[in-house]
């Protein structure tokens, strides 16, 4: 029989975090935004838990190359071929890059292929040191999901297994007998229409709280995954208890990006000599993995059987990843002076999160430049 629950789900708009006193922290250079996370397979990695989403457009390898020369963490989208990675690897080593927090993504669709994939990186590559796996599915209900998870802790035990995405947490406790992250979050993305196309999905703060209390019950961590729209949605992330997040259409503008930059002219209000100025603004492609774009240039088509989960954008052109990446940090740093957190590590032990019906004051929005 159908269940309707009746309870409240929030997302980030939906609350804010309420400032207090803390530990004597006179600045933001003195948080430590460093974390060392243990995972429940013994391995250690250490650094600022933001990854960039596996995706086609910012999971490439400028953008991951920059995220791990700022100690955080990067994934690379699974439609690159070993060579290409392992060429990555190398011009990682030439350059003094650590590969330590650099996860390789793998899907479903041929499982062989996958494994043998990261068995070309082993030895050709020699990517042992550190070996960290994604397993992308949007929907790891399913049993090809759960089997490639398997697979993978069985043939790569000592590797660190991020796997998912899910939305509820009764599933956490099942994957992580084999899983080491579990990325939460469906239907939150920018780019995503699941929820539009399906129905389906869970608003990120309450799916963020269930899934941290049952992985941190049994040492996983999990990533936060989809939904962020500003930097304060982050340290909402973190203070909620997530390990990690991850971040999509915030770095799709920027110049590490995949995809060219793409022009345009607008026709203003304003005349000179009897003609409408143009206006040139500059743009860059950003799009869902599971849209019709992304289906059609890397798996040949729709099929009969699919819709339409993603949708295409034109994302305003931002310039380098390097100060967005100034801005989370900042405004991580920022965020533990508010609530008196000595660490990223800290701010869930010390905020206090408050449900609002009003965030914002966008008055003036319409005329910022």
């Amino acid at each position: 029989m159908t269940q309707i629950l009746s309870e409240i789900h929030l997302d980030y708009s939906d609350v804010l975090i309420r400032p207090k006193m803390g530990i004597n922290l006179n600045s933001r250079k003195d948080v430590s935004l460093e974390r060392v996370f243990k995972f429940k397979h013994g391995q250690l990695r250490t650094g600022l838990g933001i990854f960039n989403a596996n995706m086609a457009t910012v999971g490439d390898f400028a953008v991951a190359k920059k995220l791990l020369t700022r100690n955080m963490f990067a994934t690379l989208h699974k439609h690159y071929s070993a060579d290409e990675i392992g060429a990555f690897f190398d011009s990682c080593r030439k350059e003094g890059v650590s590969l330590d927090n650099l996860f390789v993504t793998i899907g479903l669709k041929n499982p062989d292929s996958e494994m043998q994939k990261l068995k070309d990186l082993e030895t050709k590559y020699e990517w042992r040191h550190a070996r960290n796996i994604c397993i992308d599915a949007p929907n790891f209900y399913i049993q090809k999901a759960l089997d490639v998870l398997m697979r993978a802790r069985d043939e790569f035990p000592d590797s660190v297994i991020m796997a998912g995405n899910i939305a509820s947490g009764d599933i956490c406790l099942k994957l992580l007998d084999y899983a080491d992250i579990i990325k939460c979050g469906i239907g939150s993305g920018s780019a995503c229409l699941t929820r539009k196309q399906t129905g389906c999905g869970t608003p990120m703060v309450s799916l963020i709280l269930e899934c941290a209390d049952i992985a941190h019950s049994v040492n996983g961590h999990i990533c936060a995954d989809g939904g962020i729209v500003d930097v304060g949605d982050i340290c909402k992330a973190f203070c909620l208890n997530s390990d990690f997040v991850m971040i999509g259409g915030m770095f799709a503008g920027t110049d590490e990006a995949a995809g060219d930059l793409i022009e345009k002219h607008y026709e203003t209000s304003e005349i000179i000599d009897g003609t409408h100025v143009i206006q040139t603004k500059y743009f860059k492609q950003y799009y869902g993995m599971s849209s019709e774009y992304a289906n059609n240039k890397f798996a040949g088509g729709m099929g009969n059987y699919k819709t339409s989960e993603g949708r295409e954008l034109l994302i305003p052109y931002t310039g380098t990843l390097d100060k967005i990446l100034q801005d989370i940090t900042g405004g991580i740093a920022s965020c533990c002076t508010y609530i008196g957190a000595a660490s990223v590590k800290h701010l869930s032990k010390c905020a206090t999160i408050i449900r609002v019906n009003h965030q914002l004051n966008r008055v003036f929005e319409k005329y910022s430049v």
